[in-house]
């Protein structure tokens, strides 16, 4: 599983191309409002981003879409420049 927090001064160009590159990666998180630094204890943070790693680590459907997908790279990265 990959998790992408959100961040206004990232591009998120690395993550993405690990995304590309790794067939083993079958999941993607994208964390909307968390900022750079997922456990934070602002707002929700860190409760969503322990469902997202619980949930993967229990086999479990994902609380989030699996998103970005490989196709949907230069999609993210357009929208998230």
């Amino acid at each position: 599983m990959l998790m992408i927090a959100e961040c206004s001064s990232q591009v998120r160009q690395w993550e993405t191309t690990v995304l590309a590159n790794d067939p083993a990666i079958q999941r993607t998180q994208y964390m909307p409002g968390v900022g750079h630094h997922m456990w934070n204890g602002l707002d929700d943070n860190n409760d969503r981003a322990a469902a997202v790693i619980t949930a993967f680590l229990q086999d479990k459907a994902a609380p989030l879409p699996n998103y970005p997908t490989r196709d949907e790279i230069p999609t993210f990265l357009c929208d998230h420049k």
